[in-house]
C-alpha cells in the first residue's frame, strides 16, 4: 500500500514538461505531460484505495516515484520520520563539528565587517585546551568536521597545521573520520598555502566577494587600502584545481544585473568558468557592529525575487548551479549539542554571527559546557516541529525554520522567519532543471 508524500512540488516547464521536486528527498526529475497524465491517474488510484488496479506505465511510474520518495509506504508518517531525524541530529553523539577561529585579526577592511579590528591569535594554551577536549570525547567518535573561520583564518596556518595534526593523530587512535573546510577572503590563498591545506585535509573552501573588481576593492580593501580582486581570483583559479571552491557574492540593494554580468565576466577571464560553484548571499546587519548597513540591506522575500534574476544570469552566461535545495537534519550549529564555535580566546558560541563578542559567549572551552545558559538556549530551544507554521509548511524539510539567530534576536516575525525558499522554490526549479540541462549536454559533448 502506498500514498503520496506530502512534500511533492510539480512545476510546469516549457514542451509539456513538468519539473518534479521532493522537499523530502531533494530528489528533481523531469516529467513529460503524458507521464504527468499517468501520475494524476496513479494518485487517483492511491487515494481511492484502487492500487491493486494499476496500468503498466502506472506500475513503471510507480517504481520511478518511490525511489525519489514521491511516493512512500501508506504507513508511513513523514512527518514523524522528520521529526526523530532532526532531534536525533541535535543529540547525536558520534560526530563533533567544531568552527575554529584561529584567529580574528584580518588582513582587509570591509565596510560591514563585524569582527572589527582584532589582533592576535589562538594561545598555546588554548591550542593544548582544545586538543584535550577532542581527545576526552574521541573513545565515542565516528568523524570529527572542522570549519577553519576568522577573521581571516590564513593568518594562522601556523595553529591550523598543529590542531589539524594532533586531531588526524587522535583520529588514527581512535578510528574516526576527518574532515576539514574553510571560510576565507581568499587573499592569502596562494600556491603554497593551498598545498599545505590540501595535506591538511581542507577539501573545500568558501570564499567571499562583493561583486566586480571595483565595487569589491571598495567594499573590501586590504588593510593598506590596496586592492584584492585580481589577487583573489589568480588564487582561486589555482585553488580550484585542487579542491573544491565556493564563491559567495554578498548581495544589497547597490546590485543590479549589469553589475552581475561585470562580475561575471571577470571570472571568464579569469578562466574560471567551470571551476567554481557560486552562490549568493544575503547580506544581513547581523551584529551591532555592521548595523550600519540595515538601510542597504533586503529582507528575505525582497532577496528571493532578485536571487532569481541573478541566477538567471549566471545560467545564460554558462555558470553552474550549486544552490539546490537539499533536505537537512539541522540547520545549523546553533541547533546541534555537539557542533561549536571556538574563537582565539577558547570562548564557546552558537553562532558565526557572534565569535568574538563575549556577551553571547555561553563558556569557555576549557570548562564544562552548561547547557543551560542563557547564550546556548537562546538558539537551541526553537524547534520547528513545535511551531504549526513550520509544521504545515512544505519547505521544513529544506528550511527547518531558517536561521535560529534570526529568529531569536531580529525581532523578525512571519515568513520574515523563512529562507528564500518560501518564496522562490518553484522559479528557481526551473533555473536548476534547465542547469542539469546544460551539465549534462556538456558531459554528453565531452564523451563523444
Amino acid at each position: 500500500m502506498y500514498k503520496v508524500s506530502a512534500y511533492n512540488c510539480f512545476q510546469p516547464w516549457h514542451d509539456g514538461l513538468y519539473i518534479a521536486f521532493n522537499a523530502r528527498s531533494g530528489a528533481v526529475g523531469l516529467l513529460t505531460n503524458e507521464n504527468y497524465g499517468t501520475y494524476n491517474s496513479l494518485v487517483g488510484k492511491l487515494s481511492n484505495g484502487g492500487q491493486d488496479n494499476l496500468s503498466p506505465e502506472e506500475k513503471t511510474l510507480l517504481g520511478q516515484l518511490q525511489y525519489g520518495r514521491f511516493v512512500i509506504e501508506a504507513d508511513e508518517e513523514e512527518l514523524e520520520s522528520l521529526k526523530f531525524e532532526h532531534r536525533y541530529s541535535r543529540f547525536e553523539s558520534g560526530s563533533l563539528g567544531l568552527t575554529i577561529a584561529p584567529t580574528m585579526a584580518c588582513n582587509m577592511a570591509c565596510q560591514y565587517c563585524f569582527e572589527e579590528n582584532k589582533r592576535g591569535k589562538m594561545s598555546a594554551a588554548v591550542v593544548e585546551t582544545l586538543i584535550d577536549f577532542v581527545e576526552k570525547r574521541a573513545p565515542g567518535l565516528l568523524r570529527v568536521d572542522i570549519n577553519w573561520y576568522g577573521g581571516e583564518p590564513l593568518l594562522a596556518m601556523d595553529i591550523i597545521e598543529d590542531i589539524t595534526l594532533s586531531v588526524m593523530d587522535l583520529g588514527k587512535e581512535h578510528k574516526f573520520k576527518y574532515s576539514a573546510s574553510m571560510i576565507s577572503n581568499g587573499y592569502l590563498l596562494t600556491r603554497e598555502n593551498v598545498d599545505k591545506l590540501r595535506e591538511l585535509r581542507v577539501s573545500m573552501v568558501q570564499v567571499t566577494l562583493d561583486g566586480p573588481a571595483e565595487i569589491h576593492d571598495k567594499k573590501r580593501p586590504l588593510k593598506n587600502g590596496q586592492g584584492s580582486f585580481h589577487k583573489i581570483l589568480e588564487n582561486i583559479a589555482y585553488a580550484a584545481t585542487k579542491m573544491g571552491i565556493g564563491i559567495r557574492v554578498n548581495v544589497d540593494k547597490s546590485f543590479n544585473e549589469e553589475i552581475i554580468l561585470r562580475m561575471l565576466g571577470q571570472f571568464k577571464e579569469a578562466g574560471l568558468q567551470d571551476k567554481v560553484g557560486i552562490y549568493f548571499g544575503l547580506l544581513e546587519p547581523a551584529s551591532k557592529v555592521c548595523a550600519n548597513i540595515a538601510d542597504t540591506c533586503f529582507n528575505p522575500n525582497e532577496f528571493s525575487e532578485i536571487e532569481l534574476s541573478y541566477y538567471r544570469i549566471l545560467l545564460d552566461q554558462g555558470f553552474r548551479i550549486d544552490r539546490l535545495p537539499t533536505p537537512m537534519s539541522a540547520y545549523c550549529i546553533a541547533q546541534i549539542v555537539n557542533g561549536l564555535l571556538i574563537d582565539p580566546e577558547g570562548n564557546l558560541y552558537h553562532c558565526f554571527n557572534h565569535v568574538g563578542d563575549k556577551s553571547k559567549s555561553f563558556g569557555q572551552i576549557a570548562d564544562q559546557i552548561n547547557y543551560q545558559h542563557p547564550n546556548f538556549v537562546r538558539l537551541f530551544k526553537f524547534d520547528p516541529f513545535e511551531n504549526d507554521s513550520c509544521r504545515q509548511c512544505q519547505m521544513l524539510p529544506i528550511c527547518l525554520g531558517g536561521c535560529p539567530s534570526r529568529r531569536a534576536e531580529r525581532g523578525l516575525e512571519g515568513d520574515a522567519q523563512c529562507d528564500s525558499w518560501k518564496y522562490n522554490l518553484q522559479p528557481m526549479l526551473e533555473i536548476i532543471a534547465r542547469s542539469r540541462q546544460q551539465q549534462a549536454a556538456a558531459a554528453a559533448k565531452e564523451k563523444s
